[in-house]
């Protein structure tokens, strides 16, 4: 019993098949410089891209320091931040103060109701967060949706600022503290026409 003819066949489907791959690279390399080989289910595909665009959305969003109260004052350079057990998220403290250390301003914690003697500036916040399934994900997680610092000295108030989603919740994954960067450097510096780079920009 003889098997060429099969070995043949399995032959030349190998052949065949490596010459539809050359036609396609072929033409890929004669083509536009963006050519790329599709899926077969362009559906699936525009859903996903959409999914993507969305995603990034709701992460590259810009934030704004919102309602921020000012009071000219001796700058800074040192604040005690009173720990706040009712605001959930973990991560509110440490974002507050790295964006201080940013900024030159050193900071330290404390429990509710013992501020340390040796504080003069103390900081409180309030956070509140919202848990929802993230694009593509299948466990819901939570996100910061509300937050706002204050900053007294010897009890006066000398700056506050507010931070809040939009309606259409753009930005609602980002990181907490890109999130409460703005409000940190609002109660730090001021607004920003009241900062030193716009105050010189206008005397120019």
């Amino acid at each position: 019993m003889h098997h060429f003819p099969a070995i043949s066949f399995f032959v030349a489907r190998v052949r065949i098949s490596g010459w539809m791959s050359t036609l396609v690279g072929m033409g890929c390399a004669v083509g536009l410089s963006g050519c790329s080989v599709l899926s077969i289910s362009p559906t699936v595909e525009v859903v996903k891209a959409a999914g993507l665009a969305a995603s990034n959305a709701l992460h590259a969003a810009p934030f704004e320091a919102r309602d921020v109260v000012w009071h000219p004052h001796v700058p800074y350079d040192s604040v005690c931040i009173e720990l706040n057990r009712v605001a959930h998220p973990h991560d509110v403290v440490p974002a507050i103060q790295a964006e201080l250390a940013a900024l030159g301003v050193q900071s330290r914690v404390y429990e509710s109701g013992l501020v340390p003697f040796a504080c003069r500036t103390t900081l409180n916040y309030t956070a509140f967060i919202q848990w929802e399934v993230p694009t593509f994900g299948t466990v819901a997680e939570p996100y910061l949706a509300t937050a706002s610092l204050t900053v007294r000295e010897e009890g006066r108030v000398l700056a506050s600022a507010g931070f809040a989603l939009d309606a259409m919740g753009f930005g609602k994954w980002a990181s907490t503290r890109r999130k409460l960067a703005p409000l940190v450097r609002a109660i730090v510096q001021g607004p920003p026409a009241l900062r030193p780079d716009a105050l010189t920009a206008r005397r120019d």
